[in-house]
């Protein structure tokens, strides 16, 4: 949004929505858009932390407005606040619709988000998990209306429909090692370019991903449905920059969470809630690293890991491999026994 060059992708609606912030002044743009962007993140925290079942005390919603400022560490939303991207306020759109335990408008989050940019359509996966079909069907139908009002509006929105939607060079070339997508690593990685393989590859993703969700729901945890699915949009997709993934962050929140639940139910002496608390933040601090930004730890960063590629050709997939694994590693966990003492389970 603030930086010359870049060609606009969304559909006909997102540029309907768009067109009212042309009265401000760029500098306007800039500080509102950044601000807005650093709240809606911290209201997505809160959502997170208050689904898996802590108070918003106020001490508590003092920390969900401090960490989108630590989060800027993320390589993910170092580089959507950078590009003046809006990933942020999709996850937030989407969130709406997943996270709280009572909505008003179910289902008009996705359909929204959807219509900003078509890779939010994924998340209403969750909503059948959740067999909750009326929202599923309002998201639809919200999609349906913004893609009205983009023809309304918008004298080229036909040719979006047929040409450009099906045109994914028009947000980058699968060869360009800033996307994480699975398409990227193995054109970059494997020299496929997509066919049979990069579908096999997208069937078996949206396969684990099926149980990383069957999972959710068996441990009633709607927040790491909500990331997981959102990761894995980014991996199917078939272009995804590094500064989509904003849904590293979500999953870094609940991971803190049960890494600091499952230590104090173990340690229940005068040391145990420092114990839980450092053990926490040493988990959350190492799932970081491999998604640092550049201007913390270039070395680690998704720049530093390309640029290393060159000579350890995997250090490349680190980034998508990972991404991958937090959803292997989370179905498989749903056919292990749950746990009887625990107040709460991952």
């Amino acid at each position: 949004m603030f930086l010359e060059g870049f060609g606009f992708t969304y559909p006909p609606f997102a540029g309907v929505v768009f067109a009212f912030f042309s009265f401000l002044s760029e500098n306007a743009l800039i500080i509102l858009w950044q601000v807005g962007m650093i709240g809606l993140l911290a209201a997505v925290i809160a959502m997170v932390i208050h689904e898996r079942g802590y108070r918003l005390t106020p001490l508590t919603l003092v920390v969900c407005a401090l960490l989108p400022v630590a989060s800027i560490g993320n390589e993910a939303i170092h580089g959507t606040l950078f590009y003046g991207q809006i990933n942020i306020l999709l996850m937030f759109l989407v969130a709406l619709d997943i996270l709280p335990a009572r909505r008003r408008l179910p289902g008009v989050g996705i359909g929204i988000a959807a219509g900003l940019k078509l890779t939010p359509a994924y998340m209403g996966l969750v909503l059948l998990f959740q067999r909750r079909w009326w929202a599923a069907v309002v998201s639809v139908a919200t999609f349906a209306v913004t893609v009205v009002i983009g023809y309304l509006f918008v004298r080229d929105a036909n040719d979006y429909w047929i040409r450009a939607m099906l045109d994914s060079s028009r947000i980058g070339t699968s060869d360009n090692t800033g996307s994480k997508s699975v398409l990227s690593v193995l054109h970059c990685n494997f020299d496929v370019e997509g066919g049979w393989v990069w579908i096999l590859c997208v069937v078996v993703i949206f396969a684990v991903t099926c149980l990383a969700l069957r999972t959710a729901m068996l441990r009633d945890n709607r927040s790491m449905a909500f990331a997981l699915t959102g990761i894995s949009s980014c991996l199917i997709s078939p272009f995804s920059w590094y500064h989509h993934f904003v849904w590293l962050v979500p999953l870094g929140i609940v991971l803190f969470l049960e890494v600091n639940e499952w230590i104090r139910q173990r340690v229940t002496n005068v040391w145990g809630k420092q114990l839980a608390g450092l053990g926490s933040l040493i988990a959350v601090i190492v799932f970081h690293i491999p998604f640092v930004a550049y201007t913390v730890w270039w070395e680690m960063s998704s720049r530093g890991l390309d640029y290393y590629s060159t000579n350890i050709p995997w250090m490349n997939v680190l980034w998508t491999g990972l991404s991958f694994l937090f959803l292997v590693g989370y179905a498989v966990f749903g056919f292990i026994p749950r746990c009887r003492s625990s107040r709460r389970c991952a």
